[in-house]
C-alpha cells in the first residue's frame, strides 16, 4: 500500500460503509418482516391474538418499513464499523504506514466475525462485519500524489479527537441506566423537530429489533406439536403452552419451535436446528424455566445485540461530531485558513455540546413531597414533570392533587406521558377514567405508558378496552404494550 493513501476527508469512506450497511439491513429487517406476517397469519388462523395485528401488522409486507427499520441498524452496527475502520486507516497513515498495525486490525477483524457467529452461525450479522469494513477500506485508498504539500495544520491532527474526548467527559456526568430516557424527554420531546425524530424511532424500531430477538424476548412464540400421546392431549398441551405465550399454529408456515412429546420426555426444536431434551414431568412443572432454558441455548443473535449497542453508544455520538466538524469545518474555510479552521471546528462543537447538555440538567429539579401541589402549576414544565415522577416514585394518590388534570390534557406530550404513569398507583375510580382516555392519546408514547399503568393498577375490568384499543392501532408499539398490559390483568391467550 506503499502507492496508496487515506482520503483526508471522511466523507466518502463513512458514506460508502453505511450504504453497504443500509443493504444489507434492508434484505435483513425485510426477511423478518415476512416471516412474522406469516406467522402472524398462521396465528390468526388458529383463532390468537397476534401481535402486531390489524392495521399495525400490514406495514410488515411494505419494503419501505423494512428500509426506515434498516436504518436502526446502519446507525449503530453501520456507524460503529465504518468509524473503527475509517479511524484504524487514518492512524495507520498517520503513524507512516507500520505494517505491525494492519496486521493487529486484520487479527481483530477476524475475531469480531469469530464472535459475531461465536453461537452458531449467522448470515446477515456476518455479511455486516465483513463488508462494511471491506467497503470502507475499499473507499478510503486512493493514489499518492507525488510532491503533496502538507497540510499547515498537521500538527493540529490531534486537537478533533481531544475535543471529542472532552465532550465526552462532560456527557459522561449524565450517564446512568435512563440516559436515553433523558435524551427522549429533554431532547426530543421537547420540540417539533426532536418529537419527529423520537415518533420515526417508534414506528419503525420494533422491525429491527424484531429480527435479532431470542425465542425468549418475542411478545409471541409458535410452535408445532408432535408425537402427543395421553388422555388429556393436545388441548391440554396448546393451553399449558398458550398461558407462556408459545401458541400451536397449522399449515405450512414454519413453527419457532417444534415439541416433541412422548410418555418420559419434551424435545424442543428451533427452526435454526438447535435442539433441547428434558423430563416430561420437569417440563409440566414449570414450563416458564425450560423455555427460557432452551431460548438462552439457542439465542444466536445475542452478539449483534451487544455490538449494535455499542454502536448505538459509541458510534452514533461519533458520527454525529463528525458530521457538525465537518460542516463546520468547511463553512469556516471560506473565511479562515490553516490552523484556525481546526480552532473554530473544536471550539463551534464543543459550544454545541455543552449547550445541548444544559437542558440535561433540567432532570435534576428536587421537589419535596410537600410542594407537590404547587409544583404541578408551576411555570416550568420540568418542575412539572418532576412533581408528577415524584408521584410516581412515592406511589401517591394522584386524586389527591387536582392539579394534576390540567396536565392529561396538556399540550406537552412530556407531561401527559408522566401524568400517566403517576396515574398507575391511583385506587380513585375517576383516575381509572382517566387512564381508559389517555389509551386513545394522539401520541404512541403516552398511549403505551397509559397501558403500562392500567397494567400496574391490577384492575382487570381494563382488559376488554384495552383489547378493543389494540384491534384499531395502526402501531405496532403500542399494540406490544397493550399486549404486556393484559397479560399482566390475568387475561392469556384462548383460541
Amino acid at each position: 500500500m506503499n502507492h496508496l493513501t487515506i482520503r483526508r476527508r471522511s466523507a466518502l469512506p463513512l458514506l460508502t460503509g453505511l450504504a453497504v450497511a443500509q443493504s444489507i439491513a434492508t434484505f435483513f429487517v425485510r426477511r423478518s418482516n415476512l416471516d412474522l406476517q406469516q406467522s402472524v397469519s398462521a396465528m390468526q388462523k388458529a383463532g390468537w391474538l397476534a401481535v402486531p395485528s390489524g392495521p399495525a401488522a400490514e406495514s410488515l409486507n411494505s419494503l419501505a418499513a423494512a428500509f426506515w427499520g434498516a436504518l436502526f441498524y446502519t446507525l449503530s452496527v453501520g456507524v460503529g464499523l465504518a468509524l473503527a475502520t475509517w479511524a484504524l486507516l487514518y492512524l495507520w497513515q498517520r503513524l507512516g504506514g507500520s505494517p505491525r498495525l494492519l496486521w493487529v486490525a486484520a487479527g481483530a477483524w477476524a475475531a469480531l466475525a469469530v464472535f459475531i457467529n461465536f453461537r452458531g452461525w449467522v448470515l446477515y450479522p456476518t455479511l455486516f462485519v465483513v463488508c462494511v469494513p471491506l467497503a470502507t477500506l475499499l473507499a478510503s485508498l486512493r493514489k499518492a500524489q507525488a510532491g503533496r504539500p502538507a497540510e499547515p495544520s498537521a500538527r493540529l491532527w490531534l486537537m478533533p479527537l481531544i475535543t471529542l474526548a472532552l465532550m465526552t467527559g462532560l456527557w459522561a456526568t449524565q450517564f446512568n441506566a435512563q440516559i436515553f430516557t433523558t435524551i427522549r424527554d429533554h431532547l426530543l420531546l421537547s420540540n417539533p423537530v426532536g418529537r419527529s425524530v423520537n415518533d420515526f424511532y417508534y414506528r419503525y424500531t420494533l422491525h429491527a429489533a424484531q429480527s435479532f430477538k431470542s425465542f425468549g424476548q418475542k411478545t409471541l412464540r409458535t410452535c408445532r406439536l408432535a408425537s402427543v400421546a395421553d388422555a388429556q392431549s393436545p388441548e391440554h398441551w396448546i393451553r399449558l403452552l398458550a398461558n407462556h405465550d408459545v401458541v400451536t399454529i397449522q399449515g405450512d408456515t414454519q413453527a419457532d419451535v417444534l415439541i416433541q412429546i412422548d410418555p418420559k420426555h419434551v424435545v424442543l426444536t428451533s427452526a435454526a436446528g438447535d435442539r433441547m431434551a428434558t423430563d416430561r414431568q420437569a417440563f409440566l412443572t414449570d414450563p416458564g424455566l425450560w423455555l427460557g432454558r432452551f431460548s438462552e441455548a439457542g439465542d444466536r443473535y445475542a452478539p449483534l445485540r451487544r455490538l449494535t449497542f455499542a454502536g448505538l453508544l459509541l458510534g452514533f455520538p461519533i458520527l454525529l461530531f463528525a458530521m457538525v466538524d465537518g460542516a463546520v469545518g468547511r463553512l469556516a474555510e471560506r473565511f479562515v485558513g490553516g490552523a484556525a479552521v481546526i480552532w473554530w471546528r473544536c471550539g463551534v462543537c464543543l459550544i454545541i455540546g455543552i449547550l445541548l447538555l444544559i437542558p440535561m440538567l433540567a432532570r435534576h429539579t428536587d421537589i419535596p413531597r410537600d410542594a407537590v401541589a404547587s409544583a404541578l402549576t408551576a411555570e416550568r414544565w420540568p418542575q412539572r414533570v418532576a412533581a408528577l415522577r415524584l408521584i410516581e416514585r412515592e406511589k401517591l394518590e394522584i386524586s389527591a392533587f387536582p392539579q394534576y388534570r390540567h396536565l392529561i390534557q396538556s399540550p406537552l406530550v412530556v407531561e401527559r406521558y408522566y401524568a400517566a404513569r403517576a396515574l398507575s398507583f391511583s385506587r380513585t375510580p375517576a383516575t381509572l377514567a382517566d387512564l381508559l382516555a389517555l389509551i386513545r392519546d394522539a401520541h404512541p408514547n403516552v398511549v403505551c405508558q397509559a397501558y403500562h399503568a392500567l397494567g400496574r393498577r391490577g384492575n382487570p375490568s381494563a382488559v376488554e378496552p384495552i383489547k378493543a384499543q389494540m384491534a384499531h392501532s395502526d402501531h405496532w408499539y403500542t399494540q406490544w404494550y397493550g399486549y404486556r398490559a393484559i397479560r399482566s390483568l390475568g387475561w392469556r391467550q384462548s383460541r
